[in-house]
């Protein structure tokens, strides 16, 4: 049998060496006097270690001081033969020859007794580990990944380059960026706000950018997790998005997001892409070479008023007709006299996970109708012309890295799938199925998929879903 599931924690603290047995042990500190002792490969907060390890009736048992050291967790000797061990707020105690042992004050069995051989005491790993709220799991290679010193109450994740994420948790002062290590772990905080937006990673990996409350511009340093003031302009800017170079940086200007702009980190000068007095951009896209920009636009409900009704009747209704979001392209040529942008859908269905192609030639949305059974991917080129790329399923999530879609779908018996789509080919492939509990995928060319599930951050290792937060 196994534990109840408990999340996974993180802590630091010194083990303390066990001694001898009770009387309650002594039978059984006498059966396992001749066992052989082995050293077994375990994955430990990342690192590849050794435990001493025994079998008994066929099931392997670690030391049990092993073990509470490697993950950072207090063993303490309570009388001869019992033992408690503490992590994070997480009291397991136990005694040598019993199954019975408490966890947080709640009795609980263990598969087999703990046993004493060699002046050690011996504990299945994955029921202690689970008991102490660490992670327990097996890749396909035959591998055991023990972790306990993970990240937890993780709001937002995001692929800083194809080895780390950024997690960011959310405070009641603001916001904490971490670095995450995608296979150790690991994490390192990278910058802690109060008022700012998140944070915005460069194509080269090595820098992100973020404005503070007055709209200011600041870079940070993903090596060096040094960050710097690049502009003092302080014009409300609701989205940045980083030219292919890494060199610039391109936004919507103002409340309304009207302007589009470019700012350049070398000089801090600020130039005006497209100032043609239409509010209510958003969604922005930059082509590589610069040139070409697309976006939505969402019209604001109209407030309608009978205008017969006294002054003071609160009796007033929202008309969302023509609220649609619409999408467009602006080409940068001048030599088009009176150059605009040119409207390249029109229809009343709802359009989200809007992205471009590099070179802003095709813009690709997932597209929900309420006259639809589900969610289909759709392009729409620069002549207007629109093809469905996926419609087999019903679309939950959709990402989309280097000319590929990556889409989180419903799928058989109540699960889900995630299934990649070519852009340009059309071409699908069926990657992962996962239960109807994973709520997002995060992709990035080059990178393993990750996935959040009940709030828990998982990358793929070797086929297996590891967790790299709590």
């Amino acid at each position: 049998m196994f534990l109840k599931k408990a999340s996974i924690v993180s802590v630091l603290a010194l083990a303390v060496g066990v001694s001898s047995v009770s009387a309650v042990s002594a039978a059984t500190a006498t059966k396992a006097a001749n066992v052989q002792v082995m050293q077994s490969s375990y994955i430990v907060n990342g690192k590849a270690i050794n435990l001493r390890s025994i079998q008994v009736n066929g099931v392997k048992q670690v030391s049990l001081r092993d073990l509470s050291v490697k993950l950072g967790a207090d063993l303490t000797v309570v009388s001869k033969g019992s033992y408690t061990v503490e992590l994070n707020n997480h009291l397991v105690e136990l005694k040598s020859g019993s199954k019975a042992i408490k966890v947080d004050g709640n009795s609980e069995e263990l598969s087999t007794p703990v046993t004493f051989a060699q002046s050690s005491a011996y504990v299945n790993p994955q029921e202690l580990a689970e008991a102490l709220g660490a992670n327990y799991a097996e890749d396909a290679s035959g591998a055991i990944w023990i972790d306990a010193n993970l990240l937890g109450n993780v709001s937002h994740v995001q692929w800083a380059d194809a080895n780390r994420i950024i997690a960011s948790q959310e405070t009641e002062d603001g916001r904490i960026d971490y670095l995450v290590n995608v296979q150790t772990g690991q994490y390192f905080k990278l910058l802690n706000v109060a008022e700012g937006s998140d944070l915005v990673v460069s194509p080269s990996g090595t820098l992100a950018a973020f404005t503070d409350v007055s709209g200011q511009v600041f870079l940070i340093d993903l090596n060096t997790r040094l960050s710097w003031k690049v502009s003092k302009d302080d014009s409300i800017k609701p989205e940045l998005v980083w030219a292919a170079d890494s060199k610039s940086i391109y936004f919507l200007q103002g409340d309304k997001g009207t302007v589009i702009a470019k700012l350049d980190l070398a000089t801090a000068e600020i130039k005006t892409i497209l100032s043609d007095k239409v509010d209510y951009k958003s969604n922005l896209k930059v082509s590589t070479d610069g040139k070409v920009f697309t976006y939505a636009i969402t019209k604001p409900g109209a407030v309608v008023a009978d205008s017969n009704a006294p002054v003071d009747n609160d009796d007033v209704t929202i008309d969302m007709k023509g609220t649609e979001p619409q999408l467009f392209v602006y080409t940068v040529d001048p030599s088009i006299k009176d150059n605009k942008a040119v409207q390249l859908t029109t229809g009343t269905d709802d359009k989200v996970f809007i992205e471009a192609s590099a070179d802003g030639n095709n813009v690709y949305y997932v597209s929900v109708s309420e006259t639809a059974d589900n969610a289909t991917l759709v392009a729409v080129n620069k002549d207007k012309t629109t093809k469905t790329l996926f419609a087999d399923a019903d679309i939950y999530e959709a990402t989309f890295s280097h000319g590929k879609w990556t889409l989180l779908t419903a799928g058989a018996n109540n699960g889900q799938s995630i299934i990649q789509v070519d852009a340009t080919t059309g071409a699908k492939t069926q990657l992962y199925t996962v239960d109807e509990s994973v709520s997002e995928i995060i992709v990035k060319d080059g990178a393993p998929v990750i996935i959040v599930k009940d709030g828990q951050v998982f990358v793929n290792t070797n086929g297996l879903w590891k967790p790299i937060t709590r």
